[in-house]
């Protein structure tokens, strides 16, 4: 998380040291701005949460462990949200993800365990999903999904670890696409 700190603060230096505000926003509507402002605090808030949790894990009740794993995916989901508006601004278009890749596995996870576990609907139909409490550790934990439209249940091991470290490359790159289309778009300061 610290690399991601780091380039949001290269970011966040950019836009205050150039004086975009005077340069650049003050044609266009203050929505832009604003959303600018906001997406850059997101990303720094966001930042110092995911680095309290590495820095004190999972928990050990099962209480701490689900308020820091419901939060830990929330904040990660913020903080995605955060770097597409970011990315918009700076590079003229939506951040396309790869299907397949950590940050679309983990936003995805976050959909059915945070946002909808009741009745999360698909393209390939209705899931409702619980974490298998006894399970939850700091590398991970077990999903139980029913799977409505085949009526059965089915058991998923997230491998939290290696996705959160997958997705923090996935972020961190983006991050430097940003970093770099600020000085093409802009100059360097």
């Amino acid at each position: 998380m610290r690399r991601i700190s780091a380039l949001e603060q290269k970011i966040r230096d950019y836009v205050n040291n150039a004086n975009l505000l005077d340069r650049y926003f003050n044609s266009r509507p203050d929505d832009e701005w604003m959303t600018l402002c906001v997406s850059m605090n997101t990303l720094g808030d966001t930042c110092q949460a995911l680095e309290y949790y590495e820095a004190s894990g999972i928990g050990n009740d099962y209480g701490e462990k689900y308020l820091k794993l419901y939060g830990l995916l929330q904040a990660i989901f913020l903080q995605q949200n955060s770097i597409c508006q970011i990315y918009q601004i700076f590079l003229g278009r939506k951040l396309s993800l790869k299907p397949d890749s950590a940050w679309t596995k983990i936003r995805d996870h976050r959909n059915l365990i945070v946002g909808h576990p009741i009745e999360k609907n698909y393209k390939t139909g209705t899931k409702r999903c619980f974490i298998s409490r006894v399970t939850i550790q700091n590398n991970g934990f077990q999903l139980m999904i029913w799977n409505k439209e085949k009526e059965q249940k089915e058991f998923e091991n997230v491998n939290l670890k290696t996705l959160y470290k997958e997705y923090k490359t996935d972020a961190v790159e983006y991050l430097n696409n940003i970093y770099k289309a600020q000085i093409i778009k802009l100059g360097a300061l």
